[in-house]
């Protein structure tokens, strides 16, 4: 970064930028007025930008504009959606929350159908398939063994069928209680992936961060 090339707008928003960065960072000194400064903006900030996606992606194109049209039937459908958006208003009075049921039991249901089907068609036919073709080459059988063994645990580690305490008439069998343990083995190592992915992403950001204030301070006091 060189300051003398920045134009006067890139030249504010990097001074914006650095104010911002050590804003956030005095909170290692514990909570103040600075941090809370930059989460007020972010939060507004934030807020302002999906306002606007919904209002340009949402409302006008699937609202205002069918009401708009000549087609009877977009008009009618946009009709019973703006009733189903005004009956979820009324969840915010008690004493007309009933009338928003119907719209939450719909949204609800949809939810739950497109989340069900995309677990299916994205992840658990995908996971079978791979299990299979891992098993299709030589060379791949072990890792097939592991995926078709992790894939198994997991599932058997969440198999609430039957209670797990000793005094339980319906106690699972030992075979049972051993793949769950190795399932349980398998989701640990998969929450700490998941962690480390994360742990790495944010200290890439911080050393972004860390090299963003540094250069702008070398260039700030070169050019002075």
């Amino acid at each position: 970064m060189n300051i003398l090339s920045l134009s006067l707008i890139d030249l504010v928003g990097a001074l914006v930028g650095f104010t911002l960065t050590v804003f956030v960072f005095s909170y290692i000194w514990g909570d103040n007025a600075l941090f809370r400064i930059a989460t007020h903006l972010f939060i507004g900030v934030s807020a302002g930008y999906v306002a606007i996606i919904t209002i340009n992606n949402v409302i006008l194109p699937q609202l205002i504009f069918p009401l708009l049209s000549e087609n009877r039937g977009e008009m009618l459908t946009t009709l019973v959606f703006l009733v189903f958006g005004a009956l979820l208003l009324t969840k915010m009075s008690p004493r007309l929350a009933r009338l928003g049921n119907p719209a939450v039991a719909f949204l609800v249901g949809i939810g739950a159908a497109a989340a069900i089907g995309g677990a299916v068609t994205g992840t658990v036919f995908p996971q079978v398939g791979a299990s299979m073709n891992a098993f299709s080459s030589g060379g791949n059988i072990i890792n097939g063994i592991i995926i078709l063994l992790g894939t198994l645990a997991t599932l058997i580690y969440f198999h609430f069928g039957t209670r797990r305490k000793k005094d339980s008439v319906n106690q699972r069998a030992i075979w049972m209680e051993g793949l769950g343990y190795i399932g349980q083995t398998f989701i640990a190592i998969t929450f700490g992936a998941l962690f480390t992915g994360v742990y790495i992403a944010a200290l890439t950001a911080l050393i972004e961060r860390f090299g963003f204030i540094w250069s702008l301070l070398k260039d700030l006091i070169l050019s002075s």
